[in-house]
């Protein structure tokens, strides 16, 4: 998500989120040596760790794992959840559970997973945990096992009780949820369950939400497709700002990874009063991506900031 995706909310949506926000900044998001461009594993590890690698499969030069934002949290005795409109095994959501070796080892990731004890999972990626080929078995009733309430459809969301719930294994997909053109399941719906879970912990909370299809709309060039995308996160963003509003011991930080296609806005000669979407390719580019933050530490966050050194405030703010 880069600029140009925010400057499309913020034009469009009179209610967006990104109005309310009291500290903007920039995000470096080039990774570690020579490379420009970034690519989702390393930058989900710089994210998720505080330290900035070069390859594409998530690891350190190394081969050193380093633990992650949801370590920290657990060693702080804090709830931990991730919301995802990808497979939960994909690279974002899950750099922030556990070490990624390779993105593209999902049955692996899915057993990770499995063993992080993260209190909420909410995504998708149903079928690398029903034939996990890791274990040669289903995931899901082990999991049940270990006191998550497993639900695969929007209507058992609708109706669950975080009162009763002390994790949950939300899967509704095969893979990724549909588009959000053609999907009822909301982020912010995700979230406000989530946030009713986790919130019962006296210790605090560490929630990771991504947006993850609005990059792939930019892949594709979809306009309408990218629209609904960013509609759905920002009212998930506003649903979190009203919420630290009441809560104001929270820290919301937004920030993209990675900016796709270039995107910047024109006038669109056939309506006047309308901007149109241009897109200088379909692939990422090494353009700066917003941060936003409000809270307590919100002033830590400036500048412009490596996604490593964001990372690194990140667990601080945990640790702290």
């Amino acid at each position: 998500m880069g600029v140009g995706h925010v400057a499309l909310d913020y034009y469009l949506n009179q209610e967006s989120p990104f109005r309310s926000f009291p500290v903007c900044a920039l995000l470096d998001p080039r990774p570690a040596g020579d490379r420009w461009i970034p690519v989702s594993a390393a930058s989900a590890t710089a994210l998720s760790t505080g330290v900035n690698i070069s390859s594409d499969n998530g690891k350190s030069e190394n081969q050193k794992h380093y633990p992650t934002l949801f370590d920290y949290a657990k060693q702080e005795k804090k709830s931990t959840g991730v919301i995802a409109t990808s497979s939960l095994t994909y690279p974002i959501p899950a750099a922030f559970i556990t070490s990624v070796e390779h993105w593209g080892r999902e049955h692996d990731i899915a057993y990770r997973i499995f063993n992080s004890d993260t209190d909420v999972l909410l995504g998708g990626g149903s079928r690398f945990f029903k034939m996990n080929t890791v274990t040669n078995t289903n995931l899901i009733p082990l999991m049940q096992d270990r006191g998550y309430t497993y639900i695969s459809q929007q209507s058992q969301l609708d109706v669950l009780n975080p009162e009763k719930t002390e994790k949950i294994l939300g899967l509704f997909a095969d893979e990724a949820l549909r588009k959000a053109n053609y999907r009822s399941l909301s982020l912010t719906l995700m979230m406000e369950k989530a946030v009713a879970v986790l919130e019962k912990n006296k210790n605090g909370f560490v929630l990771v939400v991504d947006g993850s299809q609005i990059d792939w709309r930019a892949h594709e060039r979809d306009d309408d497709g990218l629209l609904t995308e960013l509609h759905d996160f920002s009212e998930a963003i506003n649903w979190a700002v009203n919420y630290q509003k009441k809560n104001p011991e929270t820290l919301i930080v937004m920030s993209g990874t990675n900016e796709t296609g270039g995107i910047f806005l024109i006038r669109d000669d056939s309506e006047p009063s309308q901007v149109s979407i241009k897109y200088n390719t379909s692939l990422h580019t090494a353009n700066l991506c917003p941060i936003f933050a409000k809270g307590p530490g919100e002033d830590r966050i400036g500048g412009i900031m490596s996604i490593a050194d964001l990372g690194k405030e990140l667990i601080d703010f945990i640790r702290e």
